[in-house]
């Protein structure tokens, strides 16, 4: 049988795909790959483990005909195919809604009709928005931008329409930082340590420095998505946390391992984010745990970027 995998060269299906073939649960399946390049990553598919099977599908999630065609023979799987960078959805709210709505949602349909046994679904803590309150899964959802949006529409769609034939579990993931062949650089984990290396200086809005927000390393989000297949599939979301921490802690990280960082702080006209923290105990409770802190992810991260240290 095979897995697929949507949006396998990006950010966190770049390390899916390496990851998957020394799964017990994986190792004798073969992987697909879909994707539509839409960030040029072709250097993703190098290098991969040449004692697994993989195939390539180029192709959009939102085409019903190139889906089908990567849904043949397919038992599992996992869609990460999504425009995932918030600040881009507000200037192209109808494209994200197309990708992250209507594509989700064709993947699902097909992967249903098509007899797979289940499907996990990548989701993201953004569809909280902002409480002072601790988040855990029930809680009335309030996303604050399209790309929230369209994730919280695809998933609850999803769990509507989900009939307990098919596995299925949404994994709502905390900001993931960390190296991947596929690396992006909007998140703040990633874009510190880039500026940081590179001689530039980290800027921090005073008064932000104690905003907590919920931090996943990317090997944990993807130990999360294999442990679901292998072990959830209740139709119901997750949350996934490694760390509530403080923008401060990722700064002091960024210091222990990046040193003579210049690091300026700025008054800005109006902070309106304010700190949440999210529970993954449901998680927990089924027998996942993370195991990777921000400091590590950091050192991890001060390694790539060793020759200009």
């Amino acid at each position: 049988m095979t897995v697929l995998v949507t949006g396998g060269v990006g950010y966190l299906g770049s390390r899916l795909i390496r990851e998957l073939p020394d799964h017990p649960a994986f190792s004798d399946k073969d992987i697909r790959i879909l994707d539509n390049f839409r960030q040029p990553r072709y250097n993703a598919l190098w290098d991969l483990p040449v004692y697994a099977d993989y195939d390539f599908v180029e192709g959009d999630i939102r085409d019903e005909e190139v889906v089908r065609e990567a849904m043949e023979g397919v038992d599992t799987v996992f869609h990460l195919a999504a425009i995932t960078n918030a600040p881009e959805t507000f200037d192209i709210p109808e494209k994200t809604w197309e990708v992250n709505y209507d594509g989700a949602l064709t993947v699902f349909e097909i992967a249903r009709d098509a007899g797979v046994n289940e499907f996990v679904n990548a989701v993201t803590c953004s569809v909280y928005g902002t409480t002072e309150k601790k988040i855990e899964e029930g809680f009335e959802c309030d996303p604050e931008s399209p790309y929230g949006e369209a994730k919280l529409e695809a998933e609850q769609e999803m769990f509507d329409r989900w009939n307990g034939e098919m596995g299925l579990t949404g994994l709502r993931l905390g900001t993931v930082y960390g190296w991947t062949t596929g690396m992006r650089f909007d998140t703040v984990v990633d874009k510190f340590a880039y500026l940081a290396a590179t001689g530039q200086p980290l800027t921090v809005y005073k008064g932000a420095e104690d905003q907590k927000r919920p931090y996943l390393h990317v090997q944990d989000a993807v130990r999360s998505m294999m442990f679901a297949a292998d072990k959830l599939g209740d139709g119901e979301p997750y949350n996934v946390v490694g760390q509530n921490g403080r923008l401060q802690d990722v700064v002091d990280a960024i210091k222990r391992h990046f040193p003579g960082v210049e690091i300026g702080y700025t008054e800005a006209e109006q902070l309106n984010q304010l700190s949440y923290i999210v529970s993954d105990e449901k998680i927990q409770n089924k027998g996942f745990e993370t195991a990777y802190t921000i400091d590590q992810g950091v050192e991890e991260l001060a390694d790539k970027f060793r020759v200009f240290l």
